[in-house]
């Protein structure tokens, strides 16, 4: 019995010490496979509830559907180790270029280079930028000129170098000449002839550098030979207008016989500088220029196969918008905009199909483009177009916008770059005001005008109409409606009614008579905003639906139904007013501010429209047009998207939130929309933190993993190992 015993204790032992080392293996299996899966895989998880420490999903869609891969490098470098503002620029930069490799999923690669610490990758990087397609014979013509010129400067020089001799010979031998033009012509002639020696040797030495300079090299050229031609045009100029009389013969002999010998040449020097100014700016050269900046201004560099495109530091780092906001705790006057800034030039390099946005107006100033005639030197900021920041963003989206008047211009603007055109569509603005008792004449927008749009529109890819409610024509009551030019074409052609006519408006129950209401707060901006202002499932809300949004002096909108409707034309709302009492539709302002100067109050009327209607509404039709009309034409405004929607802390410091970030994100995904390309709609960028793993944002989730990690997972593996040890005792 004994040795049984001992020899189940000692099978015991090995049974169990060879589970244990199993046990190993497994976990260092596991441990080996997670790392290399990480490695291989790179995916990360972003724990917090809005979202701060990861791409915005307007990107990340962009970036799952790149057409082809695409190089991201930073070049940033640390001069100093106590320089704490250089350091964290980088560090953002980089910590944003993981993010972009990460949700790249194998189409992006990304990296920091520092030319301080590694010298040999710029060098590199260069030459990978001069091998791209686009590069390759982008300065052919500028090598032929250069080719040329060598030969035309001998030529220069075998005509001003005897006469520079020649000269002196005169001067020698009659020393009455020293006070005639045979001087100055002397010492130009000597100066033309070294700086012709010094060019030769500056363009040897542009030619010879890592990414040869060819265009600055023309440049040079150029100068030289415009010199030469215009000295050669004085001396013409000089014998033609000479005084006999005034000037000694032997010195206007001379001159005579330089110009003579200038004639042969003038034609070549003028075919040089012709086909020099017809040469187009070296992409290749700017983007080595503005890559040799990286220690003042440190670029990122964005690539595809074909060619590439600088990121500057004012566009990553521009200076703060918004100076009321407290400064962060550095002390730093810019904020970061990289992925803004990184994916704008990702859309240049990679759609190769851009849209143009035609704003389309009837009078008035240029949404777009800011009116300079009325700015005050005293003013600290330069005027700024109406519509001006969502201009930016459109730009930034690769869109292509232009302005189009159709009282002065009644052609469309043909833009040069753009494979689809779309229309957007202002109402026209208003005649001048003129004495308030008499009646307003209606705007001089005629049939005609209205036909040249609509013509315009139904030739395009689609369009946005940008309605809105329209004041009377007077304000003495009864003496007219606002008329909404667009208003029949809309109706009739996509069976959208637009009731200009009325104005929406929020209220809430007087204080003081339940059965009354006043206005809210935002009354007198006529703004509608969220939860009252809903977004629906329509793919071009349907991702806004948490984003508030806000919509401004908007009028009720309609759909036709059933035999009402046109053929072949499907619409559906975008964003809605829900079903409420405490928002309707006006229609006569007159009577709001008679009620509540007698009552204190108003109440809703049978001729006003109540909830839910549209104010934003999107149609197609069996040609598969699309249109999308919003019945606010100042949502998407500068007044209303700088409204600021408070102060928030983020990572670099605190900054103003806007009230509406919905807004411009509402018209791009509408832009979008109307040119079939859903895949780009989504939510744009929603911070301008950048993303740091040591400076994540506290959320639940977060805190949750960091407690179960550091103190659940050991402590439960201390307890099960604890109970394990305490069995194996028995």
């Amino acid at each position: 019995m004994a040795v049984d015993k001992a020899t189940s204790v000692a099978r015991r032992r090995v049974v169990y010490g060879a589970n244990a080392v199993l046990q190993i293996v497994l976990v260092i299996l596991v441990v080996v496979g997670a790392v290399y899966l990480s490695q291989r895989y790179k995916r990360q998880a972003d724990l917090t509830r809005s979202g701060v420490n990861s791409l915005s999903p307007r990107t990340t869609a962009m970036l799952r559907s790149l057409p082809e891969n695409v190089t991201i490098t930073g070049i940033y470098t640390v001069l100093s180790e106590y320089d704490t503002r250089a350091q964290k620029r980088r560090d953002t930069v980089r910590d944003l270029l993981a993010l972009y490799e990460s949700a790249g999923r194998g189409k992006v690669t990304a990296n920091l280079v520092d030319p301080m610490k590694d010298r040999v990758q710029l060098p590199a990087l260069l030459r990978r930028l001069r091998d791209k397609p686009a590069y390759k014979d982008e300065a052919k013509k500028h090598e032929e000129a250069l080719q040329s010129f060598p030969a035309l400067n001998k030529e220069i020089a075998d005509v001003i170098g005897p006469q520079a001799a020649d000269a002196d010979r005169l001067l020698n031998s009659d020393p009455t000449l020293n006070r005639t033009v045979v001087v100055d012509l002397s010492l130009r002639l000597r100066n033309l002839a070294r700086r012709g020696d010094e060019i030769m040797s500056t363009i040897q030495e542009l030619q010879k550098a890592e990414i040869p300079r060819y265009g600055q090299a023309v440049e040079e050229a150029r100068k030289h030979i415009e010199s030469v031609e215009k000295f050669f045009r004085d001396v013409a100029d000089y014998v033609q207008n000479a005084s006999p009389e005034k000037v000694p013969p032997a010195a206007l002999d001379f001159v005579q016989k330089a110009s003579q010998a200038y004639q042969a040449l003038l034609p070549k020097l003028t075919d040089f500088t012709t086909r020099a100014q017809g040469l187009k700016r070296v992409e290749l050269e700017e983007l080595s220029d503005q890559l040799d900046r990286w220690a003042n201004a440190p670029p990122i560099l964005v690539e595809t196969p074909d060619k590439a495109q600088i990121v500057a530091f004012n566009e990553v780092w521009p200076y703060r918008t918004d100076q009321n906001a407290p400064p962060p705790p550095d002390g730093d006057e810019r904020e970061f905009a990289g992925e803004q800034a990184t994916s704008s030039a990702i859309l240049k390099l990679t759609q190769k199909e851009k849209t143009a946005l035609i704003f389309t107006r009837f009078g008035g100033q240029s949404p777009i483009t800011p009116d300079f005639s009325q700015m005050n030197m005293n003013m600290r900021q330069m005027p700024r177009a109406p519509y001006g920041a969502l201009n930016d963003l459109l730009l930034k989206e690769n869109f292509v916008t232009l302005d189009w008047d159709v009282a002065t211009q009644k052609t469309p603007p043909k833009p040069e770059d753009a494979a689809r055109l779309v229309y957007v569509v202002f109402p026209a603005a208003p005649p001048p005001q003129q004495d308030p008792r008499r009646q307003t004449p209606p705007p001089s927008m005629s049939p005609a005008d209205v036909k040249i749009v609509t013509d315009a529109v139904n030739a395009a890819a689609g369009a946005i109409f940008l309605a809105a409610w329209t004041p009377p024509i007077s304000p003495v009551p009864g003496m007219g409606e606002g008329k909404y030019d667009y208003g029949e074409y809309l109706s009739s052609m996509w069976g959208i009614q637009v009731e200009n006519a009325y104005l929406t408006l929020s209220f809430a129950p007087s204080p003081e008579n339940p059965k009354l209401f006043i206005p809210t707060r935002d009354t007198q901006r006529a703004i509608i905003d969220s939860p009252v202002l809903q977004f629906t499932d329509q793919p071009i809300a349907k991702p806004l639906h948490t984003a508030p949004g806000g919509i401004n002096e908007s009028c009720p909108l309609k759909l036709a139904a059933g035999d009402k409707a046109p053929a072949g034309v499907t619409a559906e709302p975008v964003a809605l007013i829900r079903d409420t009492n405490d928002v309707w539709a006006i229609k006569d302002i007159m009577r709001l501010n008679e009620d509540f100067r007698s009552n204190k109050g108003t109440y809703r009327r049978d001729d006003d429209i109540a909830a839910p209607f549209p104010v934003a509404v999107a149609a197609k039709n069996d040609k598969d047009q699309r249109l999308v009309v919003f019945a606010s034409a100042g949502f998407v405004s500068n007044q209303v998207l700088d409204t600021p929607g408070g102060i928030v802390l983020l990572g670099g410091g605190f900054q103003t939130v806007p009230a509406y970030p919905a807004n411009p994100d509402l018209f791009i995904n509408a832009a979008y929309w109307v040119t079939n390309d859903a895949g780009r709609i989504s939510i744009g960028a929603q911070r301008a933190d950048a993303p740091r793993l040591s400076k994540l944002k506290d959320d639940r989730w977060l805190t949750f993993w960091h407690v179960f990690l550091v103190g659940i997972w050991p402590g439960m593996a201390l307890v099960v190992g604890g109970g394990v040890w305490l069995f194996r005792r028995r």
